[in-house]
């Protein structure tokens, strides 16, 4: 049976300073964002094959001029959180006969709901590993569970990159690491 990614399934906050969960914490660094685009979908591969459990994915990267971008898979951003407040914001200023009321309160509700709402890896901890990159660089950050981490160290081989900090134990960070050294 296979599990389709669901990145709005579990909605638990995770701390990554408490690694006493069955996540763990994995961020790695290439020097583009297409690689980094790249390894996501191939770890998505191993999620779909059941020889990892992705709890969070983000890609961070890092423009030509220092700014820090995050592109989260489970996150809401205040665009859409927006957006969603304002048709809820509507259809509950019909009750009361001020849709637009309704609906700019809505829109400003659900911006700062999704702004204040962190779910997974942290973003201030991803921007602040996302600053020590080199510019141009992007990071894959992965809050996975390894249940064959053999797929896993096989599956990165084939990507050029370099770890960033994980909370994996240290044999397996050890494989990854070579295995990202020896790209095939």
């Amino acid at each position: 049976m296979t599990v389709p990614f669901d990145p709005w399934a579990d909605n638990r906050p995770v701390d990554v300073t408490d690694v006493s969960g069955a996540a763990d914490l994995l961020a790695i660094e290439f020097d583009d964002s297409m690689k980094a685009q790249e390894a996501l979908l191939a770890t998505l591969r191993l999620h779909r094959r059941q020889a990892i459990r992705i709890d969070d994915a983000a890609i961070v990267a890092k423009d030509a001029r220092g700014r820090i971008r995050i592109h989260q898979t489970k996150d809401v951003n205040p665009g859409q959180g927006a957006a969603t407040g304002t048709w809820f914001g509507v259809l509950a200023g019909l009750l009361f006969m001020a849709p637009l009321v309704g609906a700019v309160l809505g829109a400003a509700i659900g911006g700062i709901w999704a702004k204040l709402r962190d779910i997974g890896i942290s973003d201030k901890q991803m921007r602040e590993m996302g600053e020590g990159m080199q510019a141009g660089n992007a990071a894959l950050f992965l809050l996975i569970e390894p249940l064959a981490p053999t797929n896993l160290v096989r599956e990165m081989r084939r990507f050029d990159g370099r770890i960033l900090f994980s909370t994996l134990d240290e044999e397996l960070r050890a494989e990854i690491a070579a295995a990202l050294d020896e790209m095939v």
